[in-house]
Parts: structure tokens; sequence; C-alpha cells
């Protein structure tokens, strides 16, 4: 009833806006794509911590489960890391019993805070990683890139439309395709130059300013039309 009743729809990716036309036969001259973005300020590379940052909902759609059983699949990650979740719903006692059953309850570890506590752990974390199974955007891996932290993602088209060559992709459905993106990148440290000079280019290309502009003109055509 929304779609219908809008006057005009502003999608974050052109992946959201195909979903909108192929599932909603919503009108594509109804639609602007306008991409997130993030503050333009500099910041250099931080001395690594032996972590993996996982940000967000641990909801289905977003694939911990997965994470985590690639981690377990893995005895160089299990001894020599761990994944710190970041986020405000501590782990339950069935997550709690998942970890224990596959042998890394004490390679898990969550914690909750403000921006700056976020930011830290970006600066600080070995690799960010995210095998969400779809999203509109993935905001929080373009947060990961400008804090200079390497990435690693499901290959899913959201992500190859928004972040290019700036991550490491593996099947996020994979328990072995997962564990080998994580290790390749963790045992090379040219990999994860690599990866973080491409991704300097790609993060200069989203700014909240540009959001701002974009949005507003939709907004004045609307009033206009």
């Amino acid at each position: 009833k929304l779609f219908n009743k809008a006057k005009h729809i502003i999608c974050i990716s052109n992946q959201t806006k195909k979903d909108l036309i192929n599932i909603y036969k919503i009108d594509k001259n109804k639609i602007t794509v306008i991409y997130l973005g993030t503050k333009k300020k500099k910041f250099g590379i931080k001395k690594k911590k032996k972590f993996i940052l996982f940000v967000g909902s641990r909801i289905k759609y977003k694939n911990f489960k997965k994470l985590v059983q690639a981690f377990a699949s893995s005895q160089y990650l299990k001894k020599n890391y761990k994944i710190i979740c970041f986020g405000d719903n501590p782990f339950g006692n069935q997550e709690l019993k998942f970890f224990e059953n596959f042998g890394v309850l004490n390679n898990v570890e969550h914690l909750e805070g403000d921006d700056s506590q976020l930011e830290k752990l970006y600066r600080e974390a070995s690799l960010y990683v995210s095998v969400s199974l779809f999203e509109g955007f993935g905001l929080t891996l373009l947060e990961a890139m400008k804090f200079k932290c390497p990435v690693v993602c499901s290959d899913i088209p959201v992500f190859r439309e928004i972040y290019r060559d700036g991550c490491v992709y593996v099947k996020p459905k994979n328990v072995r395709s997962i564990k080998l993106g994580i290790e390749n990148i963790l045992k090379s440290s040219y990999k994860q130059k690599r990866l973080i000079s491409n991704s300097n280019k790609i993060v200069n290309e989203y700014d909240w300013e540009k959001c701002v502009l974009n949005t507003s003109e939709i907004y004045k055509k609307i009033k206009n039309s």
C-alpha cells in the first residue's frame, strides 16, 4: 500500500531497486538509487589485534552460525584468533550451547558500547567479516574499510555492486569457502595491504553530504511536481 501511495521511492542500492521492480512490479521511473555514505575523515593503520569482528544483529539472514562453523573448522583460527561480536544483543543460552558444541566457547566474545568503542574495534580488528545472505547496502563493511580493516564478505550481488575489489568474497552457505577466505587474508600481510589500498578508493566514493544533496533534490522535485 505504501509503495502505491508513494510519489517516489529512494533505494540504497541498484540491487534493492531490482528487487522492488521484480517482486513488487514497481515502475522503474518511480525509483531513484541514492547510496549511503560515511564521514570524510582520514585514519591511519593501527596495530592489529588477534580478533575477527562481527557487527550488528545475529538473526537468521545474517548467517552468523555459518561464520562460527567456519571458524571452528580451522585449527589455525581457533589457535590464533577469536571472534568479537559488537551489538546490543548479548548471547543467549542457545547460542552459548552452539559455541560449546563446536568447541569455540572461549573463542567468541560479545561487546557493546558507543560509536567510539565501535571505532576502536574496527581499527584494531585483524579482519571484518559479513556473511549475510541478503543486504540492502551493507554499511558496516564501508565503516570497516574507512578504519583500514580488511573485509571478507558474502558473494552476493549487492556487495559486488558496492564494494567491487575492496573485499574477499566467499560463498555464504559454504563453510569451507568461508574458512579459506578468512585464512587466506589473515595469513598474508600483502593481501591485507592490497585490500586496504583497494578499499580506500571505494570509501572515497560514498559520503553523507552527497547522500543528503541527492535526497534533497528528490524532495524538491516531488514538491514542484
